[in-house]
């Protein structure tokens, strides 16, 4: 897998704002900030070359072509991701070692869709998973996936 060589930007949209990080150095506090807080049951990952804005801009593009989903339940640690390239791939973390007490998180809180339980992963593999996909700007490699359910 490359790494993105342009200076990059993190987005990381939640429930309570938009937060930017432009220095490596800051990711892992921003991954933990929204993995670690309960509040923010589902939050958006994009990794471009400026900051992502609203959709209704007049002046270019607001958002990458990738992104990356991330359904936290810090309290019981399990998170699911979504990875989704417009156009070309949509796919669901996948853990072949789900159990019926593995419990499905919320993958849009305003539709009330869900991931299935198989998209469910311990949390301290999906914080590699996201900090990959915040250096690379790619599908990360370090956890299994499976096809995406919602496009």
């Amino acid at each position: 897998m490359t790494t993105i060589s342009a200076p990059t930007v993190v987005t990381a949209v939640t429930d309570n704002g938009w937060h930017y990080v432009h220095e490596p150095a800051e990711t892992e506090q921003l991954i933990t900030r929204v993995l670690d807080t309960p509040a923010h049951r589902v939050s958006l990952f994009y990794v471009w070359d400026r900051p992502c804005r609203s959709w209704r801009s007049l002046d270019g593009e607001a958002f990458p072509e990738h992104s990356l989903r991330v359904a936290a339940d810090p309290n019981r640690g399990v998170v699911a991701l979504s990875y989704h390239y417009y156009r070309h791939e949509l796919l669901d973390s996948y853990n072949p070692h789900t159990t019926e007490d593995t419990p499905p998180l919320l993958f849009d809180p305003e539709g009330d869709l869900w991931f299935p339980a198989s998209a469910s992963l311990p949390m301290e593999q999906v914080r590699g998973a996201v900090a990959e996909y915040c250096r690379t700007g790619q599908r990360p490699e370090s956890v299994r996936w499976q096809p995406g359910q919602w496009y």
